[in-house]
């Protein structure tokens, strides 16, 4: 009996640890609902798609840069115009700025970022202020359409502005002048473009400050006038002559007057070089 009692004594503290409470012992398990399969079925087999790993770069992508993915254009009348102005500019090589404006209602086209746009000729063949122009868009390769408008183009340039009055006679100078962009197929054709060396002009009228100068206002100086003695110089076959003559006419420079030899009152043309200096050509 003893015996009995020993054996059921070691039981009791084995019964306890097995039956007793042993969370414990255990870290606690986190049971979520189970994720839908994003998986993508082919056949009877399922190609599972993997989320990158949180230690992985971003650099071990292959993202697509967004300079790489194409992008739908809409082909709007703002967008044609601003083409056409473009080709128009390279087409007659223009300087300053070509800008077009279409004259009736443009349809909106859907075009991808690779679509072409054509000139197939205008009419008249030249910068003004109306035209006519046929042209043809082509998007990757496919021709999407020919189409025939008629446009209003302006062609803005610098051009020069007086700064002050100036009056006939006098010889513009740059620091008298200033310069502003112009329309120069409208009211201000014939301007004189900002840049332009304007030595040997003068003015032909009295302009007001504040006024476009154009071609029409200026005559070029005389460096050669009726009745001055002036160097003649001869040259050709090797052979070079120097004398002196009487102009008979008002000369400008690069303009041809006709001179009497003084010693032979022999009358000849000669082109003047510049102030009281011509040339012959022998």
């Amino acid at each position: 009996m003893p015996r009995k009692f020993s054996i059921l004594f070691c039981l009791i503290p084995l019964s306890a640890f097995l039956f007793g409470d042993v969370s414990r012992f255990l870290d606690p398990i986190s049971i979520r609902p189970a994720m839908p399969s994003t998986g993508t079925v082919v056949g009877k087999k399922t190609v599972a798609s993997i989320a990158p790993s949180r230690f992985l770069r971003n650099s071990e992508f292959n993202v697509p840069k967004a300079s790489s993915i194409p992008t739908d254009f809409i082909l709007n009348r703002e967008l044609l115009e601003a083409k056409l102005g473009e080709l128009l500019s390279h087409r007659y090589q223009a300087s300053g700025k070509v800008v077009a404006y279409v004259t009736r209602q443009w349809n909106p086209i859907k075009l991808s970022s690779n679509f072409i746009l054509k000139i197939r000729d205008c009419m008249p063949d030249q910068l003004c202020p109306s035209t006519f122009i046929r042209f043809a868009i082509w998007d990757n390769g496919t021709n999407v359409g020919e189409f025939a408008e008629p446009i209003r183009v302006s062609h803005f340039v610098d051009a020069f502005y007086t700064r002050n009055l100036s009056s006939r006679g006098s010889k513009p100078r740059v620091e008298n002048l200033t310069k502003r962009p112009v329309d120069i197929l409208k009211q201000h054709a014939g301007a004189v473009p900002a840049g332009t060396d304007l030595k040997g002009y003068q003015l032909g009228v009295n302009l007001r400050e504040n006024t476009v100068l154009k071609w029409s206002h200026l005559t070029k100086v005389a460096l050669v006038k009726k009745g001055e003695i002036v160097d003649v110089f001869a040259s050709g076959s090797g052979i070079y002559i120097s004398m002196k003559g009487m102009a008979l006419e008002n000369g400008v420079e690069g303009g041809f007057v006709k001179i009497r030899n003084i010693s032979s009152d022999k009358e000849f043309q000669a082109k003047v070089l510049n102030e009281k200096s011509v040339k012959v050509q022998l």
